[in-house]
């Protein structure tokens, strides 16, 4: 007897939107897509097709580390409260369709949120209409959270390196401080932490086998082994100083490919962009690569004025030492 072959059920219309239309490969996008009329949920119900992926977040959590389960004044839990889910509603300019997605985001001192720019896309028909980041997502009931606005217009943006710089409101980093930015080159091999929302759900932490691989491509991408997911798009990576070195943006690893690897951008070409990051990482005494000349916008965004200061925000309740944290990275 033949027997019978199941057809395989298409994407849904919306999640293929907003892989197309982001500006980002469709199998290497790790933004997440969600129902529009989701938006202010915590918990985003999954109503397309991941595969075994949820179910394998939820069975291996040693693969990805809640964050809820660590005493809120150990340091990592510290490390992480800047972090948040970052929620947008998007809006095909050409039919009107509104698609949801979810991504990462961290909160710098301005009460500036930091994440990738394909999330916050500034080009092509889909445009943002809203965003928030939702802050204290620790557990699927979204217990003790908090939702704050952003403007979904971006500050400054620069689609080839991938980032986006915009405005929250209600003065989150009052409540959650804001995390240390740096420079600093990236050798290969170098240990690294990320802390993030896979298919938004509640924050965890990658640091299993999370490194920088050895072999290095010339420019500003970031290769690296560190376990992702779509809704991972906009993290931050730290190094054992506890400063973010990189924006992870694309997934690629394949298990039965030890070559493979994700990408990030380095924090050195973005800081080298923008006049606002790179006065933020002065300010918090990190290393700094040039910052862009006076009068040279970021691409799509506005000039910033020439010797202002970003509004000092509260740092990171009880951030880890750099001997702390390399015994952390390098004994697990």
């Amino acid at each position: 007897m033949t027997p019978i072959r199941r057809r395989r059920r298409p994407a849904p219309a919306a999640a293929c939107l907003l892989l197309a239309l982001c500006g980002a490969d469709p199998a290497r996008a790790q933004s997440v897509g969600f129902d529009p009329a989701d938006y202010g949920r915590a918990q985003l119900p999954l109503r397309q097709t991941t595969g075994d992926a949820a179910a394998y977040v939820d069975q291996n959590k040693g693969a990805f580390e809640p964050i809820g389960e660590l005493d809120p004044k150990d340091g990592l839990a510290a490390l992480a409260r800047p972090i948040g889910r970052v929620d947008i509603v998007l809006k095909n300019g050409r039919t009107g369709q509104q698609v949801g997605a979810s991504c990462t985001g961290a909160l710098l001192p301005g009460d500036y949120v930091l994440t990738n720019h394909h999330c916050l896309p500034q080009a092509g028909d889909l445009a943002p209409v809203k965003a928030s980041i939702l802050m204290d997502y620790l557990t699927l009931d979204g217990k003790g959270s908090r939702r704050f606005e952003i403007d979904p217009k971006p500050v400054e943006f620069d689609a080839r390196l991938d980032y986006a710089l915009a405005r929250v409101a209600g003065n989150p980093t009052a409540a959650y401080g804001s995390v240390r930015l740096s420079g600093e080159p990236v050798a290969g091999n170098r240990s690294m932490l990320v802390i993030h929302h896979p298919l938004g759900r509640p924050k965890v932490m990658s640091r299993f086998r999370c490194f920088a691989m050895k072999d290095q491509a010339e420019g500003p991408d970031l290769r690296h082994r560190c376990d992702t997911l779509g809704g991972s798009s906009g993290s931050l990576m730290f190094d054992a100083s506890v400063a973010g070195i990189a924006l992870h943006k694309e997934g690629g690893l394949d298990p039965k490919d030890p070559s493979s690897f994700n990408k990030a951008t380095r924090l050195s070409a973005i800081l080298g962009r923008s006049r606002i990051l790179a006065e933020i990482a002065a300010s918090q005494g990190r290393p700094v690569a040039a910052a862009a000349t006076a009068g040279d916008a970021p691409a799509g965004g506005a000039p910033a004025k020439s010797g202002t200061k970003p509004a000092a925000g509260p740092p990171a309740d009880g951030p880890l030492d750099p001997a702390s944290m390399n015994a952390i990275l390098r004994g697990r």
